[in-house]
């Protein structure tokens, strides 16, 4: 299965427009957005646009995603909003957690980091694709190229529960990928110098990343 991870839209046309042509070149099944669809009160015209895609959305929120936006998802054809329970495509098995956990900036909707992870399976179903906005300690979470700004718990979670892949966001510059323990760890923000991700799974295998950015050409 062929999907197309982005986060940090922050509801900019020019963002969903990079979205439109990467859908026309790769021709993915399933579109996954790690939180940040939104920008704080610029929500409706973005979930619109998200609703009327070709192909099914699974989302988290973000921490400029207003959780009153849950009740326009719930209505939304086209969205899943992802919680830690899984929810099955094909094969596979997608989890989240909204909302921006507490590291690494403090923000308007922090949620109770350890009781939300707590919540999520350990150890993980094979194949499952676990979806957050903060990136884990120590993998695609450095702020100024130096500092790992993501979140510890997350990340000794993640070595507990081992999921196959694990999508994040949040810190723009740190676009890329990295291998924590046995997990695939990709920060997939569209909003720093990357487009996203379109990642190729296959079932008991490793997910095969083509991280793309503005000049990537179609394959």
């Amino acid at each position: 299965m062929r999907i197309y991870a982005v986060a940090d839209i922050h509801g900019k046309p020019e963002h969903m427009e990079s979205m439109y042509k990467i859908l026309d070149q790769y021709h993915p099944e399933l579109i996954v957005i790690p939180g940040d669809m939104t920008h704080f009160f610029n929500w409706s015209t973005v979930l619109s646009q998200l609703d009327s895609l070709p192909v099914p959305v699974l989302v988290v929120r973000g921490n400029t995603d207003f959780k009153r936006i849950e009740s326009r998802i719930k209505k939304a054809a086209n969205i899943t909003l992802l919680t830690e329970t899984p929810f099955k495509v094909k094969d596979f098995s997608f989890v989240g957690i909204s909302g921006t956990l507490p590291l690494p900036f403090a923000n308007r909707i922090g949620l109770n980091e350890k009781k939300r992870i707590a919540a999520l399976p350990c150890p993980m179903e094979p194949d499952t694709v676990l979806v957050v906005h903060t990136p884990p300690r120590g993998a695609c979470d450095r702020v100024g190229k130096k500092i790992h700004a993501g979140s510890l718990n997350l990340a000794r979670f993640i070595t507990a529960a081992t999921p196959s892949l694990v999508l994040c966001g949040h810190i723009h510059e740190d676009f890329g990928l990295k291998t924590l323990h046995q997990s695939t760890v990709v920060n997939c923000a569209i909003a720093g110098p990357g487009s996203g991700a379109v990642i190729d799974l296959e079932k008991n295998e490793c997910p095969r990343v083509n991280l793309l950015q503005p000049d990537t050409p179609q394959r």
